[in-house]
């Protein structure tokens, strides 16, 4: 029986894979504004696309604290900028 669903599952998603990818995230973020309300979704939501980002930075061999400090430096004035002392 599973087998023979897991057929049907992987023949649905050899045709037109990304509208059921489309169709089952919609429905997923559905499901969350209604279990948590609009603003929590989308700040978890914006939380898991910085995530993203950083581990993407991460794998690509960035070193993240040190880019971080420079910009940083370029955005904070000089007095304020206390991490100069710790390194």
């Amino acid at each position: 029986m599973w087998a023979e669903i897991k057929n049907l599952v992987k023949s649905s998603f050899e045709i037109y894979p990304m509208r059921k990818i489309g169709f089952l995230l919609g429905v997923i973020f559905g499901a969350a504004i209604m279990a948590f309300g609009i603003l929590k979704t989308f700040f978890a939501i914006f939380c898991g696309i910085i995530g993203l980002y950083i581990g993407s930075r991460f794998e690509e061999g960035d070193d993240l604290v040190a880019n971080t400090l420079r910009v940083l430096e370029n955005l904070v004035p000089e007095r304020f900028r206390y991490w100069k002392y710790f390194s």
